[in-house]
């Protein structure tokens, strides 16, 4: 059965410390090429994954690859959380976009 990988980054808060994960994941599709299926499938465990978390998700990213190449990058942010302190943990963990000047 046709299958794509997902290198999924979690940043997670505990009580009063923020801590990062990342997980390898296989996922199954019915054709592989069919890019919406992937982007359905990939949206759907993300989901999953949010729903059933022990720990309060604040932001993550996700790549997916297909036969060894990323063909959908997604970022996502926790809507209830404070915007202020995402940004600040963004910010510590070196993951917000750099300014060239």
């Amino acid at each position: 059965m046709p299958r794509f990988e997902m290198y999924l980054m979690l940043a997670e808060k505990s009580n009063s410390s923020v801590e990062t994960s990342e997980i390898k994941m296989i996922c199954w599709v019915n054709d592989s090429d069919d890019f919406s299926q992937i982007q359905d499938r990939a949206n759907e465990v993300i989901q999953d994954y949010l729903e059933e978390a022990d720990k309060e998700v604040i932001f993550g990213a996700a790549s997916v690859m297909v036969k060894g190449s990323e063909v959908l990058n997604i970022g996502f942010r926790n809507k209830d959380a404070d915007p202020d302190e995402v940004d600040e943990v963004i910010e510590l963990f070196g993951l917000q976009e750099e300014t060239a000047h």
